[in-house]
């Protein structure tokens, strides 16, 4: 169970940051439509001044976040989940707090504006912190200052592919072509087996070259009694 909890926390922060922002797309439309429906501007502010990010909302996706950094193994693309995620609850934030600032104004008396403010406060407060945390998080790690789970090792299957890619390693030849062998000599008959190179003439001091076959000239040259 936890294993399947592991590939579908990114899957899952995806989803609920789009809900996230569908939430706020769907405040813009409401207000639009009480703005056209004569509602005076001031009183649709207020109207969508809450609802335009849900606080458990925006703990969930903080969470899972937090998972995809932490949790080893790290997915792929927790750098890019996280930019997100903060982009978009920043946008709710400055969204809220114009509609927080502007739904104020359409209180009746003085008591009502202050608990106005005091509300949007707390709201606002807790949805910047959300938001703040984010970007200090991506920063923490983009800098090195956060340290984060490895990432998943590459399955046997893949690592198998990677390696049957790889050139194979050259094998030393072992014959000689007829035009190379014309007019070339070795100093054994082992190195001619074996394919090496052969030279145009001995070099001059070295001892003539000795065969499996032979013996050693001065032990054919000494006595058979000694």
């Amino acid at each position: 169970m936890i294993e399947n909890l592991k590939r579908i926390r990114e899957p899952l922060a995806w989803i609920l940051i789009a809900l996230v922002a569908a939430n706020l797309v769907l405040g813009i439309v409401q207000l639009v439509l009480q703005v056209q429906q004569a509602v005076p501007p001031f009183e649709a502010f207020q109207a969508i001044g809450g609802s335009l990010m849900n606080i458990s909302l925006l703990v969930a996706v903080i969470v899972l976040v937090c998972t995809c950094f932490f949790i080893a193994p790290a997915t792929r693309h927790a750098r890019t989940l996280t930019l997100v995620a903060a982009w978009v609850l920043t946008i709710g934030v400055i969204l809220t707090l114009v509609s927080y600032a502007l739904g104020a104004a359409a209180a009746d008396n003085a008591l009502g504006r202050v608990l106005e403010i005091v509300g949007a406060l707390l709201d606002l407060i807790l949805k910047g912190i959300a938001a703040g945390s984010l970007w200090v998080l991506l920063s923490g790690v983009n800098a090195g200052r956060i340290d984060t789970a490895p990432l998943a090792l590459p399955a046997p299957e893949e690592a198998e592919d990677t390696a049957g890619e790889l050139p194979a390693a050259t094998e030393p030849r072992t014959t000689w072509q007829r035009g190379e062998a014309a007019g070339a000599v070795w100093r054994t008959a082992d190195e001619a087996a074996a394919g090496a190179p052969g030279a145009t003439r001995m070099p001059s001091g070295e001892e003539a070259p000795i065969f499996r076959d032979e013996a050693a000239p001065a032990a054919r040259d000494e006595p058979a009694g000694q």
